[in-house]
């Protein structure tokens, strides 16, 4: 609970029917403030509570919500009211509920509202999940480039309480085709007789509505832009991605790849129920079992493994001493050179056709990280545990040896995903993990043989 002083006292104010003393206390909050205290409440009280607010501030208060949330009750409250609450929401974050909702409800939806609104949230709707068109919102300031700053402050002061932002206006001709942007700012401070055009910002960073929503945010976060332009086929601008809205992207796609990452990925839809206390105990087995059943199984390599070379430990018991040591030490450097490539590529660091620069680079990342791992193994079976130089020569040469194989096969799975068109981070951690476990011990048995075996 977010505020625990709070919410008893509210509770109790529900009970006894006060709908004046709650009108008045929710009065002083402004709407993100009102709706963290809501996710507090049961439904049925968060149903109460938006019933007294007025319809602009209820609107606004639902839009705050969380997704699963705004869902949950989207399902439970009469058409009509959801209605009346995406009427005053951000035209982004009410595509963002339809998305969630059954086909036949959002048509009910869509029948209770203006025409206008009715066709801005069909063509939002329109646009594949996961692009901008998807995330942007059609609530722009735009302006023509003839008319001068005084007209334009004029037009943006009418204009203003209908738009998301007049921070940035976008100056556009006569078929929508972005020409440039001015600020509030210059606005200001411009002649009142200059035009748009004199004063305007030229060189416009766009952003198509079929792009990728986490390309469009990297693109925001790189230029540290307020907002986005985002433009058609035609190169007609229809909406813009705002700096908030690319936060939430990165926010949302950095936790899907730590759960893929970490091979607790689910689909892309699951994103609703993301939240940890929210998501039931059944959905987190299926989740984890998703990637635990095959790991499992890959994982049998490992005894299979041992049971072909188990003549060798019977002639060398002591190898079997340092097979944690040597699997852990494999599995450990794959997933590093895993996360190494999974962000390198996330950031735009590293594409597909630098594959053979990374092996090299990998290679030798692993050669040097094996001679100095390999060497303290060396002093480790040598001094510390008193075998013979021989032996020791065994387990630091097997060092060397899964350190390079680790990074080179943690840094090209993910290249070769990529290529394929498979998000890189399914290819998680566990599961090259487990290779490299597998394919180690194979290069720590056949050195034994080599060194050992041939002279006892």
């Amino acid at each position: 609970m977010r505020n625990p002083l709070l919410i008893p006292d509210l509770r109790e104010i529900i009970r006894d029917g006060q709908a004046a003393d709650l009108v008045d206390f929710f009065a002083d909050y402004n709407p993100p403030r009102i709706a963290e205290m809501l996710e507090d409440f049961e439904p049925s009280e968060q149903t109460e509570i938006l019933a007294l607010l007025e319809q602009r501030k209820r609107g606004e208060v639902f839009s705050y919500l969380d997704l699963d949330t705004q869902v949950h009750l989207a399902e439970t409250l009469p058409t009509d009211v959801i209605a009346s609450l995406l009427q005053w929401m951000p035209h982004d974050d009410r595509a963002k509920l339809a998305y969630q909702l059954e086909e036949e409800q959002v048509d009910q939806i869509l029948r209770q509202l203006a025409q206008a609104e009715r066709e801005d949230i069909r063509r939002l709707l329109s646009y594949e999940p996961g692009t901008a068109g998807a995330v942007m919102t059609t609530d722009y300031a735009a302006l023509p480039p003839q008319i001068s700053v005084r007209e334009a402050i004029a037009r943006l002061r009418q204009e203003a309480p209908d738009r998301e932002t007049i921070d940035y206006a976008y100056v556009i001709d006569a078929h929508r085709k972005p020409l440039g942007l001015v600020s509030l700012k210059q606005l200001i401070l411009a002649r009142p007789s200059v035009r748009m055009e004199e004063i305007m910002n030229r060189d416009v960073i766009l952003g198509h509505v079929d792009d990728d929503q986490e390309e469009i945010a990297r693109k925001i976060e790189k230029y540290d832009l307020y907002a986005l332009p985002i433009v058609d086929e035609r190169d007609h601008m229809v909406g813009i991605v705002t700096h908030d809205d690319a936060m939430d992207i990165l926010r949302q796609e950095q936790g899907e790849s730590i759960l893929a990452f970490g091979g607790v990925g689910g689909q892309a839809s699951d994103h609703v129920n993301s939240d940890y206390w929210r998501t039931g105990i059944g959905s987190s087995v299926r989740r984890r079992l998703t990637w635990l059943l095959p790991l499992f199984l890959s994982g049998t390599m490992t005894g299979w493994v041992l049971d072909r070379f188990e003549w060798v430990d019977k002639l060398i018991p002591a190898l079997a001493v340092f097979v944690p040591l040597l699997i852990g030490t494999g599995g450990n450097a794959g997933s590093q050179a895993v996360g190494t490539i999974i962000r390198a590529l996330a950031l735009g660091e590293v594409q597909f056709a630098d594959a053979l620069k990374v092996l090299i680079r990998e290679w030798f990342t692993g050669l040097f990280l094996g001679i100095l791992l390999g060497s303290l193994g060396f002093l480790f079976a040598w001094i510390g545990l008193g075998t013979s130089p021989r032996f020791a020569l065994v387990i630091s040469l097997t060092i060397l040896g899964i350190c390079v194989w680790a990074n080179v096969v943690g840094s090209m799975v993910p290249l070769v995903a990529t290529r394929l068109g498979i998000d890189p981070a399914i290819v998680s951690a566990p599961l090259i993990s487990t290779l490299v476990d597998v394919t180690g011990l194979v290069i720590y048995y056949l050195i034994a043989i080599i060194v050992l075996v041939n002279v006892l």
